[in-house]
């Protein structure tokens, strides 16, 4: 698996990391960690040419943006060595550059500049932080997450470190000596039966869980479409009268189930099919999880530790998750978020 996580030095980003130990990773993958510094520069002049030249200044600014760069690529070397005591067996490099952070973040998750596996290889699952730093030294700004989640054609988790109730010996100290905790994941996914849905279902069932896990497959229906689908509010494959559930949502939503039972033994699975507006209805489960709100003990008790969702849903009348509910989900969730896309098979990375 090729993974890239942008990485800015903020207690956000540090978090984002410790957040990696609750993703079902493998035990073994390609990481690069990148950061980047928020600064654009025309290419150096070939020699013998007049950039140089007409700009003198421009030399001078050369030379303090590589400086920058160099400072940057210490911090990197500190979340690649904080993501090495997470996953000791990963192959891990840190990395530095100038440019637009989204730009920059797309193109190497794409496989420019080497890509993942220093071959060219795309990243299968790009990690940035909700927020970074502000002014002038921001990299990985709410922003910045907002244009790779749309830029990018892949998987991209948009991470919220949340701290649990167990320790895990996985997870370092923070720069205050405080221990992240660890529980078993709780994870919510939601489908609505498109291509980019059944991906994320795919994406889920191809983690490695620990034992433990419990995922929950949501399936939400709105309107009169949504009425004609769901069969009313059923919670766990069951009716409103008590009964099974018999509808397009019910039986989409088993169907996710039953290939995460499949694929992923030792997981807990159940679903929830139910009327509601999607975009807050994913949020508020989330939140909710165990009866806890994202609130209590500021969002560290209780809920979901990510949420998995398809970039695009279905059209038409059998609409469930569109492409503004992943966005909203991913601006408004506490726990991390997952959007995933489905790649077809003659999909390339961008020249």
């Amino acid at each position: 698996m090729n993974i890239l996580i942008a990485f800015d030095g903020s207690a956000h980003a540090d978090a984002a990391i410790d957040d990696l130990a609750l993703a079902g990773l493998p035990d073994r993958a390609n990481a690069v960690v990148l950061s980047v510094v928020d600064a654009w520069l025309p290419e150096e002049a070939p020699p013998g040419g007049r950039a140089d030249e007409a700009l003198p200044a421009l030399k001078n600014i050369r030379a303090a943006v590589a400086c920058r760069v160099e400072a940057q690529r210490g911090i990197a070397e500190r979340g690649a060595a904080r993501l090495r005591t997470v996953f000791p067996n990963w192959r891990v490099v840190a990395d530095a550059c100038a440019d637009s952070p989204a730009t920059a973040i797309i193109r190497r998750a794409e496989g420019e500049n080497g890509g993942i596996d220093g071959n060219g290889g795309p990243a299968d699952l790009t990690v940035v932080g909700s927020r970074g730093l502000g002014a002038i030294r921001r990299l990985v700004l709410g922003s910045v997450a907002q244009k790779v989640m749309h830029g990018l054609r892949g998987c991209v988790r948009i991470a919220r470190g949340r701290v649990a109730t167990h320790p895990h010996p996985k997870v370092p100290a923070d720069r205050h000596g405080a221990v992240s905790l660890f529980h078993s994941p709780r994870i919510v996914v939601g489908v609505d039966g498109s291509a980019d849905s059944d991906a994320a279902v795919a994406a889920v069932a191809a983690r490695d869980w620990p034992v433990g896990t419990h995922v929950l497959v949501t399936c939400y229906a709105q309107g009169i479409e949504g009425l004609e689908h769901s069969h009313a509010v059923s919670v766990s494959g069951f009716g409103a009268g008590g009964g099974p559930v018999d509808s397009w949502a019910g039986r989409t939503a088993d169907r996710a189930a039953n290939m995460i039972r499949g694929c992923c033994p030792g997981v807990s699975v159940s679903s929830i099919v139910r009327l509601a507006d999607p975009s807050y209805a994913l949020v508020e489960e989330a939140a909710q999880w165990g009866g806890h709100a994202a609130g209590a003990a500021s969002g560290r008790e209780g809920g979901a530790d990510c949420i998995f969702v398809g970039a695009r849903g279905v059209r038409g009348l059998e609409r469930f998750l569109l492409g503004s509910v992943s966005a909203t989900v991913a601006m408004n969730a506490h726990c991390s978020v997952e959007i995933v896309q489905h790649r077809s098979p003659q999909a390339t990375p961008r020249p």
